[in-house]
C-alpha cells in the first residue's frame, strides 16, 4: 500500500528560506546540478467529499505560476491509490523567484482561502534541490495530463547516516541509463535541503509495462537492489501518481 508522506519522511520546511548547509550537514548535501535553482514539494489532503474542488484550485494556480519570472516548471499530481492526496513539484531559476511565487497573491489566495476548510489539515511543505543534471535530449517524448496509462513515480529514501554520498552517486549512475531506456519520459534525483538523508526520484513512464520493465532490469537490480538497499534506514517507498496538469512544452534547462 502506498501511504502519504508522513512526518518520518520529510520533515517541513521551517520557515521560508529553510537551508541544509549547517554544521555537520554539509558533507551530507550532495552539490546540486543547478546551485541556484530552487525545488519545492508541497502535499495537499483533501477531506472527504472535497478532492474535487483541491484538485480544482490546484489546477488553476498552474497557467499563473508558469507565467511568473523565474519558474522552470510547475506540475500537480494525484495519488492513484489515494485520490484525496496531491503533490505539487515546482522548480524556480532561484531562491528569489520561488520566495516570489510563495508571496504571491494567487498563492496566498489558493492557501488561506480556496482550500481552507477542504483539506483535512495544513498543507506540507519541503524545499529540495535537483542533484541530477537537466536531460538535454530533444527528442524524448514529452509527458502528458491526465493519461490514463502514463505513471508519475516518486520512490522515496531514508539513507543512514553517513551514506548519502554513496547512494546519491548510485542514483546518479542510474539517471542516463535509466533515461535512454523504452518508454521513460523523466527520471530526475532530488535531495533534501533540510534534511540530506532523505532522497526521491521522480519518474515518468509511457506505462506501467515500461516502469516493469526497468525494475526488472540487470542495471536497477546490480545499483539500487545491490548497492542503495544496504544503505537506507528502511526499505524504500513509492508514490505511484497521475499527472494531472499538462506539461510545461519546454524541458528544465537551469
Amino acid at each position: 500500500m502506498v501511504a502519504v508522506i508522513s512526518e518520518g519522511m520529510l520533515r517541513p520546511e521551517k520557515g521560508a528560506m529553510a537551508v541544509g548547509y549547517e554544521r555537520g550537514r554539509s558533507e551530507r548535501v550532495l552539490p546540486p546540478a543547478s546551485p541556484r535553482q530552487a525545488t519545492v514539494l508541497a502535499q495537499f489532503i483533501a477531506g472527504p467529499g472535497r478532492a474535487e474542488a483541491v484538485r480544482d484550485a490546484l489546477l488553476q494556480l498552474v497557467q499563473a505560476t508558469r507565467a511568473e519570472r523565474g519558474n522552470l516548471s510547475y506540475d500537480v499530481h494525484q495519488l492513484k491509490n489515494n485520490p484525496a492526496a496531491f503533490y505539487v513539484l515546482g522548480n524556480w531559476a532561484d531562491e528569489h523567484a520561488l520566495d516570489a511565487h510563495l508571496a504571491s497573491a494567487h498563492v496566498r489566495q489558493c492557501l488561506t482561502e480556496t482550500v481552507t476548510g477542504k483539506i483535512v489539515a495544513p498543507y506540507a511543505q519541503w524545499r529540495v534541490q535537483l542533484l541530477s543534471e537537466p536531460d538535454a535530449r530533444p527528442d524524448r517524448p514529452r509527458p502528458v495530463g491526465n493519461s490514463p496509462a502514463q505513471v508519475t513515480l516518486v520512490p522515496f529514501f531514508t539513507i543512514k547516516a553517513g551514506e548519502e554520498a554513496a547512494v546519491g552517486n548510485g542514483h546518479l549512475e542510474m539517471v542516463p541509463i535509466t533515461r535512454a531506456e523504452p518508454g521513460c519520459l523523466s527520471y530526475d534525483l532530488y535531495q533534501s535541503v533540510e534534511d540530506p538523508s532523505l532522497m526521491f526520484l521522480y519518474e515518468n513512464w509511457t506505462d506501467q509495462a515500461a516502469l516493469d520493465k526497468h525494475m526488472n532490469t540487470s542495471n536497477f537490480y546490480r545499483t539500487v537492489r545491490g548497492e542503495i538497499d544496504k544503505r537506507l534506514v528502511a526499505p524504500w517507498t513509492a508514490h505511484m501518481m497521475t499527472m494531472i496538469s499538462e506539461p510545461h512544452r519546454e524541458r528544465i534547462t537551469a
